[in-house]
C-alpha cells in the first residue's frame, strides 16, 4: 500500500508530463485517457513492492504494463500506442532528473507491445510445433533405430 504523499508525487508527475509536450507525439484520442493510463502505470510500478517511483526497474514495468494497464479500458483504435505512450513517460522522467534509467525502462516497457496488446486482448498465441508430426512408421526419437510404433509409442 503506497502513502499519500507517495501517491500525491506519482499524480504530480502524471500531470506535468501531460501539460508539457511529452503527449504532443500521440494521436488525440490517446490524449484523453493518458492521465488515468499513466498514473495507474507508475502506481502499479510502485505498488507490487511498496516503494518510491524513483526505485522502479524493469520487473515492476513488466508486472504493471501486463498486469492492471491491460486490464485498464482503452479504446482498440489507441491501444497498441500505450507501451509506448509509458516508455515516453519513463524518458521524461529521466529527463526530469525524477528516475535514473529513465530512457532504458522506456525502451523497454515500448518493446513489451506485443505481450502487452495479448494480455490487453486477452487472446493467447496458438502454439506452433518447431517440425512435423512423429508418425507411427518413422524412426524413433530415443535413437534406438526401430520404428516408433515397435518401440516407444506404446510408452
Amino acid at each position: 500500500m503506497l502513502g499519500p504523499y507517495t501517491v500525491e508525487k506519482i499524480e504530480n508527475w502524471v500531470s506535468d508530463f501531460c501539460q508539457c509536450d511529452g503527449l504532443s507525439a500521440f494521436s488525440s484520442a490517446l490524449r484523453e485517457p493518458a492521465g488515468q493510463l499513466l498514473v495507474t502505470f507508475l502506481r502499479a510500478s510502485c505498488e507490487g513492492r511498496s516503494i518510491e517511483p524513483e526505485e522502479v526497474e524493469e520487473a515492476d514495468v513488466k508486472a504493471a504494463l501486463l498486469g492492471p494497464v491491460a486490464r485498464l479500458a482503452v479504446p482498440e483504435a489507441v491501444r497498441e500506442d500505450v507501451p509506448r505512450l509509458c516508455g515516453a513517460f519513463l524518458a521524461y522522467l529521466e529527463a526530469e532528473g525524477r528516475l535514473g534509467g529513465g530512457r532504458l525502462l522506456g525502451a523497454y516497457a515500448a518493446a513489451l507491445k506485443s505481450g502487452y496488446l495479448e494480455a490487453a486482448f486477452g487472446k493467447k498465441k496458438p502454439i506452433i510445433r518447431p517440425g512435423s508430426k512423429l508418425g507411427r512408421n518413422d524412426p524413433c526419437p530415443c535413437g534406438s533405430g526401430r520404428k516408433y510404433k515397435k518401440c516407444c509409442m506404446g510408452r
